[in-house]
């Protein structure tokens, strides 16, 4: 073998080339999208950056040695999804309950430390695609996001059904951590991190019950103020259907207690 180059597309961030000789005369390409490791019987030599390398001047081979060329995309960004197996047990500070919410979404990732990425993410493997990625990476993902949510939650009082609305900053939130935990851990870099879905127990939902007159906001059936436009609500009892004050313990039409 007396060239070696990449061949394939950047659709892998990482991909493998097992050299089973080398002459004086075998050269690595390597291009400018790419980096490549240099593994001699299972020990990482060094990376290379572009250009022409005589492997001759870089390993004294030996007839039943093993080299291995890593080529590192330095280019290529991949979009993960991630999701919930469990949902995340949380407290609603206005009806002073625990409810389960699961999430899922998606985030986008680049090697930064092709040696790192390499030692901890890739290991034996032949290559490490979208789906390889994805797998290795999301209980760490999802544990990081949870830990976010819980602590964006308590800090702001987040009532359950606003928690749709405030996804972004809970992503936002927990970017911040991801990406300084996974760079320098896995030497991958985060992008972005959304929320595109959310799930929460049927039990707490059906107690969406009424809208604000003012803005048609839906609101829990015990909400004394809109959280959206402030507007002071009515309590409508469920016995009788009349209308009471925000703040009525019992009904002034039929005395049912609030």
């Amino acid at each position: 073998m007396d060239l070696i180059k990449y061949s394939g597309t950047n659709e892998k961030l990482f991909s493998r080339i097992v050299v089973s000789e080398i002459s004086p005369k075998t050269t690595l390409i390597v291009p400018e999208t790419h980096s490549a490791l240099i593994i001699y019987n299972g020990e990482m030599l060094q990376t290379l950056s572009k250009g022409r390398y005589k492997l001759s001047e870089i390993v004294d081979f030996e007839k039943g040695a093993m080299l291995e060329i890593i080529f590192v995309s330095k280019t290529a960004k991949l979009k993960l999804l991630w999701g919930t197996s469990n949902k995340f047990t949380l407290f609603d500070p206005v009806l002073k309950k625990t409810y389960k919410l699961g999430m899922s979404g998606e985030f986008e990732v680049q090697v930064s430390d092709p040696r790192k990425c390499f030692l901890y993410l890739v290991g034996a493997e032949s290559d490490l695609t979208a789906d390889a990625l994805q797998e290795r990476l999301m209980s760490r993902m999802v544990a990081e996001i949870g830990d976010a949510l819980l602590k964006y939650v308590a800090q702001n009082s987040v009532k359950y059904d606003q928690i749709f609305m405030q996804r972004q900053k809970i992503a936002d939130s927990a970017l911040k951590r991801v990406s300084t935990i996974f760079e320098r851990e896995y030497g991958i870099m985060v992008f972005s991190l959304n929320i595109s879905n959310i799930i929460l127990d049927d039990e707490l939902m059906v107690q969406e019950e009424k809208t604000c007159p003012n803005c048609n906001t839906k609101l829990l059936a015990d909400a004394k103020f809109c959280y959206n436009c402030g507007t002071k609500q009515e309590k409508i009892c469920s016995k009788c259907q009349a209308k009471n004050l925000a703040d009525a313990k019992f009904c002034s039409n039929c005395g049912q207690q609030f």
